[in-house]
């Protein structure tokens, strides 16, 4: 009687543990289907592991890099039905450097990228298509903005202002497909315009006034 159980009770518990999907199976259509975890040639380190369902990414995915076990480069979590991926990157110990969103493998919309060691915001810029298309803002790591820079196509196209650690605006610049064009203005560390002029196609053009003391005191043709 007792043996009779104890066979009963190996094969029920051989039945449940077969009955388990096992890592990187398929499904009756040949897709990736369940837990997959697949390690770089030849060495038992994860190149990437994360779930499918029939052939589709669904969830947390983890991505390593050669020789760097201990964390992932990289993280992406995909939406069911969704072509859009929120992803973050990381340093070799784990620390953040950037997070957002990409369709079909390219940027878009809002990036934040992060200080050395920190989760302190050093820049966000906004994407479209893999290209920079709106405002770029740097930030000292005080959380203090040092730049504010609007993009278009990659290029810089618009307003450009600088400022320094403490909040002073230092430049006031105008660009147009990359080039400085237009106005432009530049401050000393107490806020004072010393030089006011124009620019075209990267180059000075007009007059040009220097300031002391918030009096011209020099004028140059270019």
């Amino acid at each position: 009687m007792k043996y009779s159980v104890f066979i009963f009770l190996s094969v029920f518990i051989l039945q449940k543990a077969f009955s388990q999907k096992a890592p990187n199976a398929y499904d009756n259509e040949g897709k990736r289907h369940g837990l997959w975890k697949v390690f770089f040639e030849g060495t038992n380190q994860p190149k990437f592991e994360g779930n499918f369902e029939h052939g589709q990414e669904v969830g947390k995915f983890s991505f390593y890099k050669k020789g760097f076990p201990e964390h992932p480069s990289a993280v992406m979590n995909f939406e069911k039905d969704k072509d859009s991926i929120q992803v973050t990157y990381f340093t070799q110990k784990g620390e953040p450097i950037s997070t957002g969103k990409m369709v079909d493998k390219k940027r878009e919309g809002k990036w934040v990228y992060y200080h050395q060691s920190s989760l302190d915001t050093m820049m966000t810029e906004e994407y479209k298509h893999d290209k920079l298309n709106g405002l770029q803002k740097t930030f000292f790591r005080n959380g203090q903005v040092t730049e504010e820079t609007m993009y278009n196509n990659d290029l810089k196209d618009g307003k450009s202002f600088v400022y320094s650690e403490g909040g002073t605006l230092l430049q006031k610049l105008n660009f147009r497909e990359g080039e400085l064009q237009g106005p432009a203005e530049y401050y000393n560390a107490k806020g004072e315009k010393i030089i006011e002029g124009q620019y075209n196609k990267d180059r000075k053009t007009g007059t040009w006034y220097y300031f002391e003391n918030g009096e011209v005191k020099k004028e140059k043709e270019y």
